[in-house]
């Protein structure tokens, strides 16, 4: 996974050598542990083993790509699908349909090449792209509600301020539209 992890650092330079900005905020990666792998194999009612686990998870490794602004989400994006050796096994796109808790990001699976003595072998690592406000949205929905009962009032909170964080972004992009469009040959760091 750390390979991959270069790689999308290395397309954030490159993206940023072309067009003189940074798109990628951070990149964060984990790999599940075998606890939570077995009882996620256990709650579908599936065979805990390796084999069974590569086959049926696509979450056991997993990249998280906080980007500054929506836009710069699809522009890695679409540096993403230029990489001929990942294949691309399921994307969802949540920032265009969000989830009804109020819930975005966007959601990748890629098959990764892993050579072995046995040969190469594609294994699913899951990529979820967010902003910095889709992120702390997440993150605080995750700490406070969490394979929890949501009672409704707080579910529509949940929804309101995600909408109130979508707003302050597209306010914050707007600034920045502005100032580069005073000052062409400003970075944006």
């Amino acid at each position: 996974m750390t390979r991959l992890e270069v790689r999308i650092n290395g397309l954030n330079e490159d993206y940023r050598k072309k067009y003189r900005d940074y798109p990628i905020h951070n990149v964060q990666a984990r790999i599940k542990s075998r606890k939570s792998i077995e009882k996620k194999l256990i709650h579908r009612e599936l065979p805990v083993s390796a084999i069974s686990a590569k086959e049926n998870l696509t979450d056991i490794a997993g990249i998280r790509v906080i980007c500054y602004f929506i836009e710069d989400i699809y522009s890695i994006l679409s540096l993403v699908r230029t990489q001929t050796d990942l294949l691309i096994l399921k994307e969802s796109d949540y920032i265009t349909n969000p989830k009804a808790s109020g819930y975005k990001s966007y959601h990748m699976v890629l098959g990764v090449p892993v050579y072995r003595i046995e040969g190469m072998q594609y294994y699913p690592v899951e990529i979820q792209f967010r902003t910095l406000s889709m992120d702390l949205w997440a993150s605080m929905e995750h700490r406070i509600c969490y394979k929890g009962e949501t009672p409704e009032e707080t579910a529509e909170a949940f929804q309101y301020y995600s909408e109130e964080l979508s707003q302050m972004e597209r306010n914050m992009k707007h600034l920045l539209d502005e100032i580069r469009k005073d000052n062409p040959q400003e970075p944006t760091q």
